[in-house]
């Protein structure tokens, strides 16, 4: 079942990333009738029921009353003048406390279908995080999915309304042609009659041509009438004409008799004038109230109709041609369409990101409000300037080479871009394209959106630069660890068994921190996928007892190691320790209090999953996704570190082709796995 265009409006409007509220235009309260899951939220309003209540009613304890009035002004003077108003930073209590949040708001003036204003719709910007903004990924796929749907329905309208539209053509050509016919035979008639001027009519043709004319009139698939004299009575009328106004008894009658409900209306006064002036006149989509014969309630129905003037043998007007055929039908599809496209604009308006839409050959037909006012282009400029010529010279190559990609893979897919803005400078954005299709599967058009990262770039930067400083400090004291190390392993003769074990073991440890160094202090070696592989045969249960061995040394009452003790595998030994090390890391810095880290070794048909379990606090199920992400970090302030170990340990798995994981649940503990192919 197709939802209705109210339903997916409804349904996007939820889960919009900005607060919204719709309030009612047509009363004096602009009483409230909608409001989103953001705005509920920031209210802490969820369990508190505002419909239908007054703007003033809701806000009079939130705001200061000179913000309030001004509010209120601003919406009328939006409804008034239909245009979108932006208010100064106003304070409002939200959030249940006595604190005030500033938030700008944004009035915007939602048109019906007779170019009057509806409804406003208000969207709340918050001012607490000005000139940063972030978007939840549930929040923003499901946006995505949302305007997806709305973009399905717009395309499978506009297929309708083109079909409609070589229908209406094809109407209008044949009622040119149906009135041509017409008045063709009409002439024929008139000739034969003139040419027997003398009295002496062929009474027989006559007839028969008269008989010709009233068959085809009768038989035209358009509807037409002849309408006598100034008071316009009904002298004919064919079936399609009277099918038009069924149980309506027509013939004999005066036209605003007949149809009383035209009286007072454009049509009436047109007919007139035509009855006047003998002109022509053709109307196109012409809307005509007209009664409901069985509710008797008035129905807006469209038509297309000719009124041409009939004349008699002294050329004088005696009457009015009428040749109509209703297209309502067809008009409520367009609209429904203009409706539809109307709402998509004002969705993809409403959100932070630049956006744009284009078809499936890769031609932009759409840009959103955000677009414009980064660049400065203008809407008339824009067809000739786009994506490409924002995009930064060195990145304009890779742009276009992965925005076809996508197109011919007909997947969604993101890439990073440096885009222009008005005042010439450049910032990085990460563009997604995201492909809307059908229910055969086929891309009837794509979604772009253009999301600010320059600050995340700029960050990342400082850390690349923090990190290349650090490794080339931290090698110079493990140069001279290493030499000492040496050193003392010719001198170990001498001490004790044991001594010779720690000096063993301390020599093995400067090893890998001299090697780790080397990795985990390189990223962009990582970033650019330049992980050599030194693969070799092991037994994978004693890699994880000399992992914990050398982790926690006499101190292993915590941890305990189950599977198969005899399980070999092939892969690169070094970076397999390194990855198992960092979880076990993991599991005692951020569960400090668990009393057992379980290690399970488990053989899933022609593979191994490797899983470290603490009894920890747990991590928040929407943070899991991005454990594995370059510098996140789940608790920033309360541990140290850079956030780049889960992140090497899911490439070194990804050179592997195996796959690496998380399942938490906070209050119980995690579990970090992998999985190697044997």
């Amino acid at each position: 079942m197709i939802p209705s265009s109210e339903q997916l409006f409804q349904s996007v409007f939820n889960f919009a990333t900005l607060p919204m509220l719709v309030v009612n235009a047509n009363n004096t309260a602009f009483s409230i009738i909608a409001y989103n899951k953001q705005y509920t939220i920031i209210s802490n309003t969820l369990n508190t029921e505002i419909t239908g209540f007054g703007v003033n009613e809701v806000f009079k304890s939130l705001a200061p009353a000179r913000d309030l009035t001004l509010f209120l002004d601003s919406l009328i003077l939006s409804k008034e003048n239909k245009e979108v108003i932006q208010l100064p930073y106003f304070q409002f209590m939200t959030g249940g406390s006595s604190m005030k949040d500033s938030y700008c708001i944004e009035i915007i003036p939602i048109l019906n279908t007779a170019n009057e204003v509806a409804h406003l719709l208000t969207v709340w910007h918050s001012g607490s995080n000005e000139g940063y903004i972030e978007i939840l990924p549930v929040t923003k796929t499901q946006l995505r999915e949302e305007i997806a749907i709305v973009n399905e329905q717009i395309e499978g309208s506009s297929e309708q309304l083109e079909t409609a539209a070589e229908e209406l053509e094809a109407i209008n050509d044949e009622l040119i042609q149906t009135q041509e016919d017409l008045n063709k035979l009409s002439q024929e008639l008139e000739k034969k009659v003139n040419l027997n001027g003398d009295g002496a009519v062929k009474k027989v043709e006559v007839e028969t041509q008269r008989d010709r004319l009233k068959r085809f009139l009768m038989q035209a698939p358009a509807g037409i009438c002849v309408l006598d004299g100034p008071e316009f009575v009904f002298e004919l009328i064919n079936p399609s004409f009277q099918e038009l106004f069924p149980n309506r008894d027509l013939l004999g009658k005066a036209f605003i008799d007949a149809l009383p409900e035209i009286k007072g209306q454009l049509m009436w006064d047109i007919l007139q004038d035509v009855y006047t002036t003998g002109e022509t006149f053709q109307g196109s989509e012409m809307l005509i109230p007209l009664a409901n014969e069985e509710s008797g309630s008035a129905e807006e129905r469209y038509f297309n109709f000719i009124y041409q003037a009939r004349f008699d043998s002294q050329t004088q007007i005696d009457g009015i041609l009428l040749f109509v055929y209703e297209v309502t039908d067809m008009v409520l599809v367009r609209l429904e369409v203009e409706e539809n496209e109307q709402r998509f604009s004002l969705l993809l308006n409403a959100i932070p990101q630049m956006a744009w839409t284009n078809t499936i050959d890769g031609e932009i037909n759409f840009y959103n409000e955000q677009w414009y006012s980064y660049t400065g282009i203008n809407s008339e400029e824009d067809h000739k300037i786009g994506l490409q010529q924002m995009m930064h010279p060195e990145d304009l190559k890779h742009h276009i080479e992965r925005f076809k990609s996508i197109l011919e893979s007909e997947n969604s897919g993101h890439y990073e871009a440096r885009l222009k803005d008005e005042h010439g400078d450049y910032k990085w954005y990460l563009i997604r394209m995201q492909p809307i299709k059908d229910d055969e599967d086929a891309v009837l058009l794509w979604i772009g959106t253009a999301t600010d990262i320059n600050d995340l770039k700029i960050l990342q930067q400082q850390k690349d630069d923090f990190i290349s400083i650090a490794s080339h400090e931290l090698k110079t004291p493990v140069a001279s660890l290493k030499a000492s190390m040496q050193l003392l392993d010719r001198m170990k003769h001498n001490s004790s068994e044991k001594m010779q074990s720690l000096i063993g073991l301390a020599g093995k440890s400067v090893e890998k921190v001299s090697g780790l160094i080397d990795n985990l202090l390189d990223p962009n070696q990582l970033a650019e996928g330049g992980i050599s592989l030194k693969k070799t045969s092991f037994n994978l249960f004693g890699l994880v007892e000399s992992c914990c061995s050398h982790l926690f040394g006499g101190e292993q009452a915590n941890i305990k190691i189950t599977g198969d003790k005899d399980l070999v595998v092939t892969a690169d030994k070094e970076r397999i320790d390194q990855v198992i090390v960092n979880m076990l890391t993991n599991a005692m810095k951020y569960a400090p209090e668990t009393k057992e880290i379980l290690i399970s070794i488990e053989q899933i048909e022609h593979t191994v999953k490797v899983a470290i379990k603490d009894h920890g606090p747990g991590i928040p199920e929407e943070k899991i996704p991005y454990l594995f992400d370059r510098y996140y970090r789940v608790e920033e302030s309360k541990k140290p570190g850079l956030g780049l170990g889960l992140y090497i340990s899911s490439e070194i798995i990804g050179k592997h082709e195996g796959k690496i994981g998380a399942d938490s649940e906070v209050g119980t503990g995690s579990t970090f796995w992998f999985i190697l192919p044997l």
